[in-house]
């Protein structure tokens, strides 16, 4: 997704400006969240809390009365969402050009998908409330598998994370005869996944989706 296909809804937001909203809004989600950000070992210590909402005070989404912190309009929705999350996904397309991770978080505040940019700042957008999370997550895959095959190949890792357990995984290496390779559960007697190659019929998308889409 390029700047200029960025829609007006879209918001920006740094991982400790996401550290200061989680420390405002607790919730069953915020470990899920930290978990899946990579930010589970970062403390809620003072001086980044007062950051990161130093930097929504600039982006006019925080006010500071005294000791009295209000969140306002997108960071309120962001603040929201990660703290009540019950479903993450994660994917991320690695190449020799670049590692671009996305992730689409829904819970019952709302759904937002987000694109990990330099210097640790999310694009975030907010989806429509008819929208479907597995839409998201099967457009997302099928994008990255786009970018890898044209021209240096790589791997879309791709895992679908909720509160209970060990998150389910779905990868898709792209091979440099084209061919697109998937390696998924179950685990062999080494632990590692199950691979086969995709039939030609087979979109990568799709078959991520069917297979991180948890139970019916």
């Amino acid at each position: 997704m390029t700047e200029q296909t960025l829609p007006d809804t879209a918001y920006r937001v740094t991982s400790h400006e996401i550290l200061a909203l989680l420390a405002f809004e607790p919730g069953p989600g915020t470990a899920l969240t930290r978990r899946v950000l990579g930010l589970a070992d970062l403390p809620d210590d003072h001086d980044i809390v007062r950051a990161g909402v130093g930097t929504l005070n600039v982006r006019d989404t925080a006010s500071v009365d005294g000791d009295v912190v209000s969140l306002h309009g997108p960071a309120n929705f962001l603040a929201r969402v990660f703290s009540t999350a019950t479903l993450w996904f994660d994917i991320t397309r690695v190449g020799p050009d670049a590692v671009a991770p996305a992730y689409v978080v829904e819970s019952p505040a709302g759904r937002i998908a987000l694109f990990l940019r330099p210097l640790s700042e999310y694009v975030c957008l907010p989806m429509s409330d008819d929208a479907d999370t597995l839409d998201m997550v099967e457009a997302t895959v099928n994008d990255a598998v786009g970018s890898a095959q044209t021209p240096s190949g790589g791997i879309i890792t791709s895992r679908r994370y909720d509160r209970d357990g060990e998150p389910v995984v779905a990868n898709i290496k792209v091979l440099e005869n084209g061919v697109l390779s998937l390696a998924s559960a179950p685990v062999d007697e080494s632990g590692q996944l199950t691979v086969r190659d995709l039939q030609a019929a087979e979109l990568p998308g799709s078959v991520v989706r069917s297979l991180l889409a948890g139970p019916a």
